[in-house]
């Protein structure tokens, strides 16, 4: 093989998750919260588009939809199989394949000794993965202007001012450091998180920060915090001006249709509550009363039904890709995106393979055969739950039990992998984009010819100095002579908005053909490089960008 070769060399690779964070139930306001003024929204940013959008990453094989629900009835039986052998009185699963609830499994009992069918509409709690949803009410104040995720806490809430900073260096804990469990706060607070007789109130909550000690300072380590939650959820009553709940239920649960959703066991319709249960002594399965927790159930107080879930797995899976499409959803696209990065630092970014830590309002890890996963698990007062979302392939699944302690992880991890077995569960593939086609037919252009100028009219001034340009050009000369001419075959693997490497197909063999372009108005070319293959190309079609990994 010979390659010709510019200044920048164009590279690729591979992509990759797994693990879950231990969560238990936790906390949120629903005392009154003093009313406070509405600030005046911020006036809205200038941007600049570009006139040329960049390409929308998509689904390339048309049967990928039927594929993926023709492993219903394998996934149905491993639900059914996984409540048998757990002794689940109720099990929940859903399949969200692009915003719809596809797949679909309901089995067992509302409650042991009452017995009573489950359906679509029963409401389990979903424990922690409140916490996402909390996540998201404080995102969508943040884009309403009324508060910032990157200044003190305290500003919102003063009490927080008592909090003892473990050294002298210490930076003030933020919004954000509440979400991404990064504030130093500990899991659980010194209150009474949940009882079955009363509610904790919010004047409780805030009475215990003073004098509390943080066990690390803010920024510096993860560490799960359902108490860092509970205080977020004060946190929107005071921002929104109105409680917890009534933002809860105004901004998200009512435009994302999650009709099922409540916040008390009182508040769901006689025959539709899925009753909480312990196991006991050799494995006997027994109903409890549901814990109430008044002003912490931020943190993991909603009961939703699997229907309810679907929405919200929807949701997600809207927001992917980066498209100019209108907006349509309780949150800007951008916004959900930004929560399904892995946030460290004051920014988000994708996880690296084998990395995993925690987005905004989730957990994130890049898995080696899964790519980008968003995941939350869930486990309080009799209930369990588990939700996994595959932003780029385009699918979630969730799994709903009114018993403490099922390994519902596992089995969301064992359905994902039947439907990889179907050689469906794939990527979005980015085309390229018009102009690095443009870029690369340039450089086809030219191979074997005596004059380079189409070629030389795409090269941007300054990057490439004349006696390396002759090199270039007598190298481009030379293997046409081998292969003769050549044009693009159709065949791409995208790295980038501005780089993607090319199939060539010639006279006399094959060629591949990698360029990068510049951002300017009229992209011209910075780097290229041929490489002549010794037989068929051995990727065909558009190929999805590789990533470092940390998997092999």
């Amino acid at each position: 093989m010979r390659t010709i070769d510019s200044k920048l060399a164009v590279r690729f690779a591979t992509a990759v998750f797994s693990a879950s964070l231990p969560l238990l139930g936790g906390c949120a306001s629903t005392a009154p919260a003093p009313r406070a003024a509405r600030p005046a929204a911020p006036a809205p940013l200038l941007q600049r588009f570009a006139s040329e959008p960049a390409p929308t990453p998509r689904f390339l094989d048309p049967e990928r939809g039927r594929k993926l629900r023709a492993a219903a009835s394998d996934v149905q039986a491993m639900a059914q199989r996984t409540a048998e052998r757990e002794r689940l009185p109720a099990l929940a699963l859903g399949v969200v394949i692009d915003e719809e609830l596809a797949i679909q499994k309901v089995t067992g009992v509302r409650d042991v000794t009452l017995g009573g069918a489950v359906d679509e509409h029963t409401r389990f709690r979903i424990g922690s993965i409140t916490k996402a949803l909390t996540a998201a009410a404080i995102l969508r104040l943040r884009d309403e202007g009324r508060l910032s995720i990157d200044v003190p806490a305290a500003r919102y809430l003063p009490a927080l001012a008592g909090v003892v900073y473990p050294t002298r260096d210490s930076r003030p804990m933020t919004v954000r450091d509440l979400l991404t469990h990064s504030s130093g706060l500990p899991r659980l607070g010194v209150f009474s998180p949940a009882s079955t007789a009363r509610d904790v109130t919010e004047r409780e909550i805030l009475a215990t920060l003073d004098g509390f000690g943080l066990e690390s300072a803010p920024g510096t380590e993860t560490s799960y915090s359902n108490l860092g939650y509970s205080l977020l959820g004060l946190l929107v009553g005071r921002a929104a001006g109105v409680p917890y709940r009534r933002y809860m239920n105004d901004a998200l649960l009512a435009p994302l249709g999650m009709r099922d959703a409540a916040w008390e066991a009182s508040q769901v319709p006689a025959g539709a509550l899925a009753s909480p249960h312990v196991r006991g002594v050799g494995s006997a399965v027994t109903p409890i009363q549901p814990w109430r927790l008044g002003a912490s159930e931020s943190t993991a107080g909603l009961y939703a039904s699997l229907a309810d879930m679907g929405r919200f797995i929807g949701l997600q899976l809207a927001a992917w890709p980066a498209r100019d499409a209108p907006e349509a959803g309780a949150l800007r696209r951008s916004t959900v995106r930004e929560s399904h990065m892995m946030a460290r630092n004051g920014s988000a970014f994708p996880a690296a393979g084998g990395a995993d830590g925690p987005g905004l309002g989730w957990h994130v890890r890049e898995d080696c055969d899964l790519g980008h996963v968003v995941f939350h698990n869930g486990l309080i007062d009799g209930y369990s739950a588990s939700v996994m979302v595959l932003p780029q392939r385009g699918v979630g699944v969730v799994a709903l039990a009114n018993v403490a302690g099922a390994d519902l992880e596992s089995l969301n991890t064992r359905v994902l992998g039947r439907l990889q077995a179907t050689d469906a569960l794939v990527a979005r593939v980015v085309p390229p984009s018009p102009s690095v086609r443009r870029a690369a037919q340039a450089v086809a252009s030219v191979i074997g010819r005596a004059r380079t100028d189409l070629l030389d009219r795409r090269l941007r001034p300054g990057w490439f100095p004349e006696d390396h340009l002759a090199s270039l050009r007598q190298e481009l000369r030379d293997v046409g002579s081998r292969v003769g001419a050549c044009a693009l075959d159709g065949s791409a693997m995208v790295e980038s908005a501005t780089s993607a490497r090319f199939g060539l197909r010639c006279e006399r063999g094959a060629l591949s053909v990698a360029v990068r372009v510049d951002t300017s108005p009229d992209p011209l070319i910075t780097s290229f490089s041929v490489e002549e293959q010794t037989g068929a190309i051995a990727w065909e079609g558009l190929r999805p960008r590789a990533r470092p990994s940390r998997c092999r």
